[in-house]
């Protein structure tokens, strides 16, 4: 069990972390003066010079790493350098992300399954549902990746999978370093200073840093981040009387610089001393504090350990041996462990002392003990003002059994924030005194931040609803278990953190039926509950009619509840009468929202032509993480209005006369607005085809406003052509109608209707002309008789 305790770190010789460090050794042609880390933007100073570390890069090109340092002095860079370097250009690393063939292939390279999408690679849409759905994992890496480990993942994909078509120069760019000295690992620079040379070289390159070695004229200092040691310290959870265990304690020295003369020791009461004090003499004042080591534990061997130095970035583990009393009681004790080093070399040394701590939990087996092994509450998310269940394991890992067990909660107190009025002190801005409005001010300042931490108060925390705040268990015998629960409320005027509960566990144990009391803490967190709601909603634009096209629906998410939604993705599900139209996101990133926070978005869509009118929702499925890392799913509704149109329908037609050959034929048409909105300037048009054997006379005709249900005729007039085949015909109109403008809607619809018109033989043409062929060959006979007979007379 790894346990961290509050480091505290005491300055025993006045300084800073930029104190100077004087080279060990001079010679004419340099001194080492610095040799550690440097992180991406840190720098050292040495001498005059002060040398920057602003990035870390690789040159695709030959493939290796180089450290970017800024060399400067009085303002000026020496030994500037012009580097250009291959490196990946985002737009087309971004540019080719969009292609679900590559990020198959590049999941393939990470060691992601993306066999469920692989048959979607041509369907874009398809693919990114399924990305989402099956692949989150991939999903994820993609949105949090650095933009170094992305790049190296794209070309390392590209080298793996040639059957791709894609070659590493489609993904990089040149790029050239002005000022910048760019350094290979294991390069040397030299830089010419005021008659001196300074030798600065790369040791070692990291991804965020690198290690340096740096020498030069003797009477040059150094300045960095000393060498600063962090511990934290391993134990057994439990320990019995009598038994001897093992404490590993993990030392990594955080800074750029070496330190030196650790001396590491383990006592059972935090020491302190001063610089003219012994490690020995103050380790034996330490462990003859109080008497606790007789009672609890004692060194088994010795109590401190000697390491001469640990390098920048370097990590060290010790191990310690302590005996647990066989008297020692029943309880949690603290051990502490200390820490002793110099920093800086000769004149400028410091002495550094810290301390961690750990609890050592002391327990027995001989007898009956009760421990408390699980404390949960259900729900997980508990937010200020709830009521919730707290249920306590209590298992008897003791050797004998256990009676009258009790488990009580106690009434523990908390420091909050109270109501506080702010002071106005503004008047005295007007005393004619020379600064009075700025100490006025400063005075308001002052007594308004001294007034809130006066309006601090203590409130209970937690307190048991509805029922009694003990709870009881028999007994409980070797190894058994009991589970007891309350129903407790949270204050609601607590903030988001974790907040002691105090409770009381009592119980007899035997064989010897001694009262054993144990009085302790449990924290309870308090998380909050994220609450995600839909504040706004629209459309663009705003009109929604059947039949529209990319459709702009914009929507407002905020969080109304007191816990924090992390990496919020919304997801449209779309259903009738709604498709995604082709620039429409399928899927949206909103990020993390905060109490409060809100963030926005918008996806577009195209409406069905025979949609109705009326109130359509779209469901919004909202994936995200909570504060305890459990991913929920809610669904929001967003809500569309799809308003009313004219539709106009041909609903009779009447021709007079009856459609024959040679005939001219009036067409009545009965017209009716089925649709949900009123139809302004109806007009009519017929449409005859090149190759139809009639003409229109009257083409068009207006019939004017046409309410929702109302009816309306219009006629047009078609001459039939003589010779025209007796059969049906099909009769274009064209019927043009305005929106209402009462309504908003000046749009012009246009509706395309035929209707049958059946052309008959025309009987009654046909036998006049077989009459007047017959009255024009009697009438020849009667004049060819009439001139013959009037020749005979003459």
């Amino acid at each position: 069990m790894k346990k961290h305790g509050i480091l505290l770190v005491i300055l025993l010789i006045t300084g800073t972390f930029g104190g100077i460090a004087r080279s060990a050794s001079a010679s004419e042609t340099g001194s080492p003066l610095f040799e550690g880390y440097l992180s991406k933007g840190e720098a050292v100073l040495l001498g005059p010079l002060m040398i920057t570390l602003t990035d870390t890069q690789k040159d695709y090109g030959n493939g290796e790493y180089y450290a970017m340092l800024i060399i400067m002095k009085d303002g000026k860079i020496l030994n500037a350098e012009y580097k250009t370097m291959l490196v990946p250009d985002p737009q087309k690393i971004q540019f080719l992300l969009l292609n679900p063939a590559f990020l198959v292939a590049l999941a393939k390279t990470q060691g992601y399954d993306m066999s469920e999408c692989e048959e979607y690679i041509n369907n874009t849409p398809a693919f990114n549902a399924c990305l989402l759905a099956n692949a989150y994992s991939f999903y994820q890496w993609l949105n949090t990746a650095p933009p170094r480990e992305l790049a190296d993942a794209v070309v390392r994909t590209i080298q793996t999978h040639p059957e791709l078509g894609i070659k590493e120069d489609d993904v990089l760019m040149e790029v050239t370093y002005p000022d910048i000295t760019p350094v290979r690992e294991g390069e040397t620079v030299e830089v010419d200073v005021d008659g001196g040379k300074a030798y600065v070289t790369v040791n070692e390159i990291y991804p965020n840093g690198v290690r340096l070695s740096v020498s030069g004229p003797a009477g040059w200092r150094a300045a960095t981040l000393p060498g600063l040691i962090i511990s934290n310290v391993e134990v057994p959870p439990t320990v019995q009387p009598g038994e001897t265990v093992t404490v590993k304690v993990h030392l990594k020295n955080e800074g750029a610089m070496k330190v030196r003369y650790l001396n590491v020791f383990v006592t059972p009461t935090p020491m302190s001393f001063n610089g003219s004090s012994s490690i020995a003499s103050a380790v034996s004042m330490a462990l003859s504090q109080s008497g606790l080591s007789q009672s609890v534990f004692y060194p088994e061997g010795s109590a401190a350990q000697y390491i001469e130095y640990l390098e920048g970035k370097e990590n060290v583990t010790l191990t310690f041996r302590i005996k647990i009393n066989p008297n020692a009681n029943v309880g949690t004790y603290p051990l502490y462990v200390g820490v002793v080093y110099f920093t800086g070399m000769g004149a400028n040394m410091r002495m550094v002392q810290s301390y961690n701590f750990i609890a050592l939990t002391v327990k027995k087996r001989r007898e009956g003990f009760v421990e408390i092994t699980d404390v949960e509450t259900e729900p997980r998310e508990i937010s200020p003002g709830d009521t919730f269940r707290v249920r306590f394991t209590l298992v008897n890992s003791g050797a004998e059994p256990v009676k009258a067990v009790s488990l009580k909660i106690s009434s523990y107190q908390v420091l909050v924030q109270g109501a506080v009025s702010n002071v106005d002190l503004s008047g005295l801005s007007q005393i004619p005194v020379q600064g009075a409005e700025g100490l006025s001010q400063n005075l308001q300042d002052y007594l308004n931040g001294l007034m809130h931490q006066l309006a601090k108060e203590n409130i209970e925390a937690f307190l048991p609803v509805g029922e009694d705040n003990v709870k009881y268990a028999a007994e409980l015998m070797p190894g058994e278990n009991v589970t007891l629960e309350f129903r407790v409320k949270a204050n609601d005027r607590l903030a988001n953190g974790i907040y002691p509960m105090k409770i009381e566990l009592k119980y007899v144990s035997e064989p010897d039926e001694s009262a054993v009391t144990d009085e302790r803490l449990v924290g309870i967190e308090i998380t909050g509950k994220a609450k995600l709601i839909l504040s706004k909603a629209s459309t663009s634009p705003s009109k929604v009619l059947p039949g529209t096209d990319n459709v702009e629906v914009s929507f407002k998410i905020d969080n109304a509840g007191t816990g924090t939604a992390r990496t919020v993705i919304v997801r449209p599900l779309l259903k009738w009468p709604f498709t995604f139209s082709e620039s429409g996101e399928q899927m949206l990133g909103l990020g993390s929202l905060g109490k409060g926070d809100s963030a926005q978005g918008s996806f577009r869509v195209n409406v069905a032509d025979n949609a109705s009118s009326g109130t359509y929702e779209i469901p919004l499925l909202l994936t995200y993480t909570n504060d305890l890392g459990v991913e929920k799913n809610l669904t929001l509704r967003v809500p569309v209005m799809i308003g009313a149109k004219p539709n106009i329908e041909v609903v009779e037609v009447r021709f007079n006369p009856e459609p024959l050959q040679g005939e001219t034929v009036n067409v009545y048409i009965k017209l009716k607005n089925t649709g949900g909105e009123k139809a302004t300037s109806v007009l009519i048009e017929g449409v005859v085809k090149a190759d139809q054997p009639f003409s229109l006379d009257k083409r068009t005709d207006y019939i004017g406003d046409l309410a929702p249900g109302a009816v309306g005729e219009g006629v047009i007039v078609l001459k039939i052509d003589k010779n025209a085949i007796p059969k049906d015909y099909n009769i274009g109109l064209r019927i043009r109608a305005v929106g209402d403008p009462n309504q908003g809607d000046d749009n012009v619809y246009v509706f395309e209707r035929t209707v049958v018109m059946t052309v008959g033989e025309n009987t009654r043409t046909e036998s006049n002309l077989r009459n007047l062929a017959i009255a024009i060959g009697a009438l020849v006979v009667v004049v060819v008789l009439y001139t013959y007979m009037r020749g005979r007379k003459k």
